[in-house]
């Protein structure tokens, strides 16, 4: 296995990875969008890239899923990952998902084998069958409940449709980018996410070398929820279905004011969990 290092200040970028992949690749591995920095992939190209020399690309999609327009068929995109939880609107303990290109469906095997991925479920035979096509991808018992709060989450995305949401997306997070350069720029802060748009997701990482304590007091005492990822990351997401221009103001507005006010250092900069 290869990782390729950070070389364009957020991600490796597609250069990097244009030199790296070889006839001796047989698969690729990449997030489309940077959980830290919110870079995001040119999926097209990349997938491209990886077929020319003969090796399969897997995309995980947790998050660019309900929020930039893809479509991994045309694509050909071999396979993809993913999660619900965030701008499909499941939250916490909302089920992932997974794509398999139709021709590799019953080609591949599900090294987590459960019943439900049994091609005759109910025989309860002693020797495992896989289903055939993507059906052999389910695992146990699936959660109800999970699956049945996920739907409605599911079914506001697709009514909205990912254009007019990446649309949204794209205008907020300029606005964030924005109320940095005027207000969170001069008291340290850096922007940790590519300046051209069209490379980001639906996050903006803004980067202090006070960042862990700054987090803990805008949640304290500004009601302001971030997350905080090392080493210096302070994430505002995005969800356009919801998220609104006052929100992210206020947002921008409580981290200068811990900042200005001093008041963040009245936490501990021990890391103690995710925030």
């Amino acid at each position: 296995m290869v990782v390729l290092p950070v070389d364009n200040g957020f991600a490796a970028s597609e250069d990097a990875l244009d030199r790296a992949i070889d006839e001796d690749t047989a698969l690729v591995l990449l997030s489309h969008v940077m959980y830290k920095s919110s870079y995001m992939y040119d999926m097209e190209r990349i997938t491209e890239i990886a077929h020319n020399r003969d090796a399969m690309i897997l995309w995980d999609l947790s998050h660019s899923a309900g929020v930039v327009p893809m479509t991994c068929h045309d694509t050909g995109v071999d396979l993809a990952v993913g999660s619900t939880y965030k701008y499909l609107n499941g939250g916490p303990g909302a089920p992932a998902f997974l794509y398999v290109r139709d021709d590799l469906q019953s080609r591949l095997a599900n090294p987590i084998s459960g019943w439900f991925g049994h091609r005759r479920q109910f025989y309860f035979d002693t020797e495992f069958e896989p289903a055939s096509g993507i059906d052999r991808y389910l695992t146990g018992t699936p959660s109800v409940l999970s699956l049945a709060m996920i739907e409605p989450g599911v079914d506001l995305a697709l009514e909205a449709g990912t254009g007019p949401v990446r649309a949204k997306s794209l205008d907020q997070s300029e606005y964030l980018v924005s109320l940095w350069e005027s207000g969170l720029k001069p008291l340290g802060f850096t922007l940790n996410s590519p300046r051209n748009g069209a490379q980001r997701g639906s996050h903006i990482s803004f980067g202090h070398n006070e960042g862990y304590r700054i987090d803990q007091a805008i949640r304290e005492e500004k009601k302001v929820i971030t997350d905080f990822r090392m080493p210096d990351n302070i994430r505002l997401g995005i969800a356009p279905l919801y998220t609104t221009y006052e929100e992210l103001h206020a947002a921008v507005h409580a981290l200068s004011e811990v900042v200005a006010s001093g008041s963040f250092q009245h936490y501990s900069d021990v890391i103690k969990g995710v925030t």
